[in-house]
């Protein structure tokens, strides 16, 4: 990574870090004790037998990449806030979520600023690799499936409840989404949602349903239409057993797309950690019986735990369809390729 980038890094942490307490002699003595700072990242190989996707074709890649600066700075006894400073090679650094959360009681809390959006199971944690079994992530949550986005502005409400044996999570939150690269002829103009997690009594058992809808402006003509995003998944992890799956809808301007994994891993010993999983994706339900509207992804794959801080990733994607190389702009549907292989080899780390 170039030195500038990582310059410019540690400069907004200083400067986020600095802001948050006054300058005084008091506040600097107790800085270790409000302060706090973590990361995490990684640096991945990317190769395709047949089309282009993510950067990657037959020559491979290494600009997928991440590095991640969370910063935690307590403000009271019942606030803190919270941010994460992001690097990329092809997006540069810019700030992926800011919030300050308010605990309001023992069972709730408030979240205003820009907030990472509570859909799903992965989107909470999609930066921090080491947390997630392989190194690419479900097609759902894959940036040209555009099924998800990555945070929120506005103000945000969690409450928790235990209701029989199991405990219960609702999230709701409202205001506009974030896009980092928002489309040039429309305009989110509001937005609301809701999380709902259950914890069974059965031990590493969880369901998880999420919806939210965006209203979207429409430049050329000033309309105002819905769109709509959902997730339902169920999970079950414990001791070395690791299980998901998810299916996620996307409704806009009369256009169905959805999308499923079904995702296992099982730790055998302390180091590795194989696994496969099965995704599918249309980005037209009308059209999935066209290869350039749908994609079957079989991912086989093992990680390897170096160390507690780093670990690393081997995998292949065997494709059959390319509805995400056309759909982020990388493919032309004529000269695609039908069956195709995603090679991935990654390193990631915390501290």
């Amino acid at each position: 990574m170039p030195k500038l980038q990582l310059h410019r890094i540690a400069a907004l942490v200083t400067f986020a870090t600095s802001a948050a307490l006054p300058l005084t002699s008091a506040h600097a003595s107790d800085l270790g004790d409000r302060i706090d700072v973590h990361g995490y990242g990684f640096q991945s190989y990317t190769q395709t037998s047949g089309n282009t996707y993510l950067g990657a074709d037959k020559r491979g890649t290494w600009d997928n990449n991440f590095l991640g600066l969370v910063m935690s700075a307590t403000l009271t006894d019942e606030s803190k806030l919270w941010a994460q400073i992001e690097n990329t090679t092809g997006e540069g650094t810019a700030f992926t979520w800011f919030f300050v959360d308010y605990q309001i009681s023992d069972a709730a809390r408030a979240h205003v600023g820009r907030v990472k959006l509570p859909l799903g199971f992965y989107n909470e944690i999609i930066d921090a690799k080491s947390l997630q079994p392989a190194a690419l992530e479900p097609v759902i949550y894959q940036g040209a499936a555009d099924l998800v986005h990555d945070a929120y502005h506005g103000l945000g409400f969690d409450y928790e409840q235990d209701i029989g044996k199991g405990h219960v999570l609702w999230q709701a939150w409202g205001g506009n989404v974030y896009d980092r690269n928002p489309p040039e002829d429309t305009r989110d103009r509001r937005a609301f949602g809701f999380r709902v997690g259950y914890r069974t009594p059965v031990e590493g058992l969880r369901f998880m349903v999420s919806a939210y809808r965006t209203q979207v402006q429409t430049l050329a003509d000033d309309t105002m239409s819905n769109e709509d995003r959902s997730i339902l998944g169920v999970e079950f992890v414990r001791d070395s057993i690791d299980l998901k799956a998810e299916y996620a809808k996307h409704k806009f301007l009369g256009v169905n797309s959805a999308g499923y994994y079904v995702q296992a891993g099982y730790a055998v010993g302390d180091k590795w950690k194989p696994y496969v999983r099965y995704d599918y994706i249309t980005t037209d339900k009308a059209q999935r019986h066209d290869d350039a509207f749908q994609q079957k992804i079989f991912v086989a794959g093992a990680g390897y735990k170096v160390s507690p801080n780093i670990g690393l990733k081997f995998e292949n994607h065997f494709n059959h369809g390319y509805a995400l190389p056309v759909a982020s702009g990388e493919v032309v549907a004529a000269n695609a390729k039908k069956k195709w292989n995603l090679f991935v080899a990654a390193a990631d780390f915390a501290f």
